[in-house]
């Protein structure tokens, strides 16, 4: 290199004007905040609390006549949802607590026809090693409102339940009467098949009375047509105290 180029080369950065350059504003570390804000804006959450004098599930006890509390918290957001819930049992395989998630969708089909659809994934725990006690259902219900007067259909279908249960599914058609602002009265007639058989039809009637917007008392009689299968299928009445958050 000639010697007279690394004097040039030196007198021109020397004399070349600085270039502003803007210094770095907020923090040096990385805000997920606004991320997370992001990701979150349109969901809602929400809660249910159930103390009951016994559980009822397709008709049929869930406690073996004690009594039940169970909760719930869901996230909504448009007519999806995603909830986990946790209660209670006392079923024959010896477990005493039942955990669930669930995932599904509510829609409406013209103003008065509502759907609600979900996929559930049921855990039953402090059941003896080696019980089946994992198991999913698909639960579908359908609601139609004349006035005061609603009329449901509900579906829950399991390719393979918990124990010795394979294949089950059951239905149930249902009507709920409002008398007023705070009173109404309803009852339902369903059928469970299952393999192995061991089918049977469950009923029930009773009464809510809202106590205010977000609680309610209900007292409901139930009943089967196969008491001899278990304490689970006899006649009993429940008394529900139900708050939602």
């Amino acid at each position: 290199m000639p010697r007279f180029v690394l004097p040039i080369t030196l007198a021109l950065l020397t004399f070349t004007a600085p270039v502003a350059v803007a210094a770095p504003t907020g923090n040096f570390v990385a805000d997920w905040s606004d991320d997370w804000t992001e990701a979150l804006e349109g969901w809602k959450l929400s809660g249910q609390l159930t103390a009951a004098t016994d559980s009822t599930s397709k008709g049929i006890s869930e406690t073996q006549g004690n009594g039940q509390l169970s909760g719930a918290v869901t996230a909504t957001r448009g007519g999806f949802y995603a909830s986990a819930r946790l209660k209670n049992v006392k079923s024959s395989d010896g477990s005493d607590t039942q955990s669930a998630l669930a995932v599904g969708g509510r829609w409406s089909v013209g103003p008065q026809i509502h759907v609600n659809s979900q996929i559930i994934y049921k855990v039953n725990g402090g059941a003896r090693p080696g019980s089946d006690n994992r198991f999913t259902e698909w639960q579908t219900e359908v609601s139609r409102a004349f006035g005061d007067t609603t009329l449901k259909a509900l579906t829950i279908w399991s390719p393979d339940s918990s124990g010795t249960t394979k294949e089950a599914f059951y239905y149930e058609l249902g009507a709920a009467q409002k008398l007023s602002d705070r009173w109404s009265v309803s009852g339902g007639l369903g059928e469970r098949r299952i393999e192995p058989k061991r089918n049977y039809t469950a009923w029930n009637a009773g009464a809510t009375l809202a106590l205010n917007a977000k609680t309610s008392l209900d007292l409901r009689y139930y009943d089967t047509n196969r008491h001899e299968y278990s304490k689970a299928h006899g006649d009993r009445f429940v008394l529900a105290l139900q708050r939602r958050f």
